[in-house]
């Protein structure tokens, strides 16, 4: 695998403990996407230049507000990280994901589906 230089073992951890929360549960595919949407959001102008500033931006991701995110993350999580960050550029250009069961927001059943991932919905 080849990594940027510019993401820091704290980066790595940090969008790791967000994949288990965000992810747990879900496919190993499905681990992957969450990571790819935050390193998407990076590269994309709509939002926040750092990982850290993606995953804190207000009301972005639920274990951010739950305090999931302070949870350790699994092997799995800590693996989809490093092959989402070896994949960067390549894909859908997904920006979000959701599961429709437990969201009741409108706004992102109007965002167009890239994929379909366990009960995840990734969109852009």
């Amino acid at each position: 695998l080849i990594l940027p230089k510019t993401i820091s073992d704290e980066e790595k951890d940090l969008l790791a403990r967000l994949v288990h929360a965000e992810a747990k549960g879900e496919p190993y595919a499905g681990k992957v996407g969450v990571a790819v949407v935050v390193l998407n959001r990076v590269a994309d102008d709509r939002f926040p230049d750092t990982i850290k500033e993606v995953i804190y931006q207000d009301r972005q991701f639920q274990p951010v507000d739950n305090g999931s995110i302070n949870k350790p993350a699994d092997k799995y999580a800590k693996r989809a990280v490093m092959e989402a960050l070896a994949m960067q550029g390549k894909g859908s250009n997904s920006v979000f994901f959701f599961n429709p069961d437990k969201t009741s927001s409108k706004w992102l059943r109007t965002k167009t589906v890239t994929t379909v991932i366990g009960k995840h919905r990734f969109a852009k």
